[in-house]
């Protein structure tokens, strides 16, 4: 999967999940940030998906990451996996990982699984942006 911000953005289109990644808007100060939108269902099919393009943004020097899941309609383990292993991977290499807008269903998981207290979760990407590592 190649994915080139040269021209703002990339998508990809999948059977149960769609994303799109895009360069973090000005004024924000991360010229290696992305943020990536996910829609659709993260599950065993899919999260690769995820994973592949996190492992391209960490190969293009992008890896600040802010996921936004507002259009997530469901996530099972496979998905926290993704989640759990990404946020290991960047952080080693000065990244992060900042999880924002979850959909009201992501959001039960994601408390119900308390990995708040492992991950960054924000209610929309103005908070992620601002947030403290």
């Amino acid at each position: 999967m190649e994915i080139d911000l040269s021209n703002g953005d990339f998508e990809y289109d999948g059977k149960d999940l769609k994303l799109s990644v895009n360069n973090v808007p000005e004024p924000h100060p991360f010229p290696d940030g992305a943020i990536v939108t996910v829609i659709g269902d993260i599950n065993l099919y899919s999260a690769q998906a995820i994973m592949d393009v996190i492992d391209r943004l960490i190969a293009i020097e992008k890896p600040k990451i802010f996921l936004d899941l507002s259009e997530v309609n469901y996530i099972d383990s496979s998905g926290l996996g993704v989640f759990i292993s990404s946020q290991i991977k960047l952080k080693k290499i000065g990244g992060f990982l900042r999880l924002f807008s979850p959909s009201k269903s992501v959001g039960y998981v994601l408390t119900l699984t308390k990995l708040g207290n492992f991950l960054q979760i924000h209610d929309d990407f103005t908070e992620a942006v601002e947030s403290k590592p």
